[in-house]
């Protein structure tokens, strides 16, 4: 490791940090808006900052972003985000990371508030330090007043009081506030819970909770520990460190996007958790664009949890890779970087090989419950307390575990390599946030200038021009709205008529299995059975052995269930092609409709980084999951006749009867009771027929709501934004008509400040690209 070279490289960021902070706070002077409402400036909203227009928030926002990099510059800390949804496994994720359990699992959201967890070595007992405390405890005595007048009855039917609420409630009506330190793994999770169940105790209250005063990152809690996996490794100029964020609308609170987006917007890296066996669902989507928005400005990797569910007819790592780079992250992630895991296993393995480092065996498994988990998982359902007794087996055991677990590969990978190279980390995201921050402030500083030498009558001119592109926009909607409408319809049209097609040839080939020829010779066995050959009786199979008719009733299975995965297998590729043929579509109607008002302000709109795409959530092929089985459990009747008419013992009886000249002698004794077994085809046959029918009409269903949900909100995402553009590109007009009405001597000193400003932020882009250059060159070396 270049130390020497870092710490040069360091001192150059915190320069440029600095500088850029300083031009900042200079910035205001320009707008004679934020002039006017300076108090705005104090506001840390999360809102984009929507340029050329830099609203006093979005100046709040860029000083919050600058100085979150200058801390972790000085201590050249790589923060890596980790985002997932609530059941895609992220604490059991961080813990398998970690090596040991430092956060809770609940099967509730628990991560209202982020909280950091840095790789401390040395630190073998978990501590947590939640210094800025105030915000809560002021939260406290507001509930301990607003509880002393609440009726507990329309309490408990707003919110699931359990244990650990109860616990909450009476801790606030005693008065006992939050610690600033808690040392163990115990004390911990429950200052997490009650952290997060106050999250939802305020929602029920109709009590804000302060989420702004937690907005900055050195005021979230902060959990330092040894990460076991890289305890005695070379200790790395720099610090590693974990943020847990909280998932898009957990716990009911939507803001909670906001504050998601501004965590991620800050980190070095991002690792997001995923759900293997929910890739495609909604609630994964919304983690996906998240991290895609940042995806340019810092790197994403991807973890795809819960692998150990795959079965023998589930996507392979490979087609995980693929599919999530490709399809679902549009190509904002390279195949290498997504790792399939199980979270789960890779945590109990972890802690296994732990506590058999540090105790020579495992805790008692009544006492912990995560023993009885990784036993398990490391030994079978069938283990016995005993079997933990051989110390040498449960050590081997948690090794293939590990190895199972497929967590080794993004351990030496990435997390190792992150840990290694964190200083540079730090300085590659300070590096991006300063060339971000020089290209924006340079495109609205020249808009500024820009608008100081144009004559007033020319600006009074292209305000008018933006409020007719307003009133066109509004305008537009409408016959956009019927374009689309249109383009929808065709598109489902071709959905329906696929649909409708692959419902025919699946009736039709199913329809096959039960003709008599067919399902006769699926009832032959072999040459020498005992058996009797199955019969036809009208619409009835008649077989006279249970073994036999449920064979023949699994092949008659298995021949529909091949018919129905192959369908399986051409619905979800046709239909997940013309979605994405309709998302392409969809995006040039909008294009064409709003490329006479792009034209004319053309230059602000690519300032904003504006892009019109409506995404559709990826097809789900757990749609089309035939499930037939049920159908054939119940087809076979049993029916109990009597045998009069066995031949061999017919003839026996006769030859007695004669002798004994009674010809009815041992007729009543010698009648047996057999067993034989139907199907009735015919009901079966139209069962299944039956089923496929309303499958198909369930498929449509979905796909139509799927579709307008994602045209809806995507054509109001569209607009608004649009609209936004517009609306702040006719502010800065109007700003710059005013600067402009001011005395010449007025004008020509703002336009001697703007050519000075408009300097300064040249010099630190071309600083920050060399800066960006050098850490790329070293970031090369250190990986050859």
């Amino acid at each position: 490791m270049h130390t020497q070279t870092i710490y040069e490289l360091s001192q150059e960021a915190e320069r440029l940090l600095l500088l850029s902070l300083s031009h900042l706070r200079q910035l205001p002077a320009f707008s004679p808006t934020m002039l006017e409402s300076g108090n705005e400036g104090n506001e840390t909203s999360g809102d984009n900052i929507p340029p050329p227009h830099f609203s006093a928030r979005g100046i709040a926002a860029q000083h919050a972003m600058l100085n979150n990099e200058l801390r972790k510059i000085t201590r050249l800390e790589m923060v890596l985000a980790i985002v997932g949804t609530m059941k895609a496994g992220k604490s059991t994720t961080i813990n398998a990371i970690v090596g040991t359990e430092v956060l809770p699992n609940r099967n509730r959201p628990m991560t209202a508030l982020p909280t950091l967890i840095r790789h401390t070595p040395g630190q073998q007992e978990p501590v947590l330090l939640f210094s800025h405390v105030a915000p809560i405890d002021t939260l406290m005595h507001t509930l301990q007043q607003r509880l002393q007048a609440c009726d507990r009855q329309h309490l408990t039917l707003a919110l699931e009081i359990d244990k650990d609420m109860n616990s909450l409630i009476q801790r606030i009506e005693q008065g006992e506030a939050f610690e600033r330190h808690y040392l163990g793994a115990q004390p911990i999770f429950h200052c997490l819970k009650s952290l997060n169940d106050l999250v939802r105790l305020s929602k029920a209250l109709e009590v804000d909770f302060p989420f702004s005063a937690y907005a900055a990152i050195e005021h979230i809690p902060v959990i330092e520990v040894e990460f076991v996996h890289l305890a005695g490794l070379e200790n790395a100029p720099g610090q590693l460190t974990l943020l847990d964020t909280p998932g898009p609308n957990e716990a009911g609170q939507p803001h909670l996007q906001t504050m998601l987006n501004e965590q991620l917007a800050r980190a070095s890296a991002v690792l997001a958790v995923m759900d293997y066996t929910q890739l495609k669902s909604i609630s994964d989507d919304e983690v996906r664009q998240a991290i895609a928005a940042v995806g340019k400005s810092v790197p994403l990797y991807a973890l795809v949890n819960k692998f150990d569910q795959k079965d023998r007819n589930s996507d392979d790592a490979e087609q995980v890779r693929a599919m999530i780079s490709g399809t679902l992250m549009k190509g904002s992630i390279t195949p290498g970087k997504i790792y399939p895991v199980s979270s789960m296993w890779g945590y109990l393995a972890n802690r296994a090989r732990h506590e058999l480092t540090v105790h020579g065996r495992l805790p008692d498994p009544q006492e912990q419950r995560w023993v009885q988990d990784f036993a398990e998982a490391a030994l079978g359902r069938r283990w016995r307390t005993a079997d933990l007794d051989d110390i040498e087996h449960i050590r081997h055991a948690a090794d293939l575990l590990w190895e199972d677990s497929l967590f080794e590969h993004p351990m030496q990978t990435f997390i190792q390599a992150a840990y290694a190279n964190a200083s540079l980390y730090a300085l590659r995201s300070a590096s991006h946030k300063l060339l971000n921050y020089a290209q924006s402030t340079r495109a609205y500083l020249d808009f500024r200038f820009h608008g100081l030498t144009v004559a007033q009558e020319k600006l009074q001119v292209n305000i008018t021009r933006v409020e007719e592109d307003l009133q066109q926009l509004r305008a537009s909607q409408a016959s956009v709205g019927d374009e689309v409408r249109h383009e929808v319809a065709l598109a489902m049209d071709a959905a329906n008529a696929l649909l409708n097609q692959q419902e025919a040839d699946i009736l039709r080939d199913i329809g096959t299995f039960f003709r008599v020829e067919k399902v006769v010779a699926m009832s032959k066995h072999d040459t020498f059975s005992p058996v009797a050959e199955a019969e036809i009786e009208g619409e009835m199979l008649v077989l006279h052995d249970e073994s036999q008719a449920q064979v023949v009733l699994s092949k008659i299975r298995a021949s529909c269930e091949v018919v129905l995965l192959k369908a399986q297998e051409n619905v979800g590729r046709e239909l997940a092609l013309r979605f994405e043929q309709l998302e392409s579509t969809l995006a040039r109607v909008f294009t064409d409709a709003m490329r006479p008002i792009e034209a004319r302000v053309k230059e602000a709109l690519s300032h904003a980084g504006f892009r019109a795409r409506i995404s559709f959530p990826a097809f789900h092929a757990a749609l089309l999951n035939f499930n037939t089985r049920p159908l054939f459990n119940e087809a076979i009747t049993q029916e109990n006749l009597q045998d009069a008419q066995n031949p061999r013992s017919a003839s026996v009886r006769k030859t007695f009867s004669r002798w004994l000249n009674q010809p009815n002698w041992g007729g009543r004794d010698y009648v047996e009771a057999k067993a034989r077994y139907l199907i009735d085809l015919n009901t079966l046959h139209a069962s299944l027929d039956e089923y496929v029918r309303r499958f198909c009409q369930q498929i449509r269903k979905a796909l139509a709501a799927q579709v307008d949900v994602a045209v809806t909100a995507g054509m109001t995402t569209f607009f608004a934004d649009f609209s936004q553009c517009l609306s702040g590109l006719q502010e800065s007009l109007r700003e710059s008509l005013t600067m402009r009405q001011q005395h010449e001597s007025a004008v020509a000193a703002l336009s001697q400040q703007l050519q000075h400003s408009i300097s300064t932020v040249a010099w630190i882009y071309e600083d920050s690209r060399l800066l960006r250059d050098d850490i790329q060159t070293l970031f090369a070396t250190e990986q050859t």
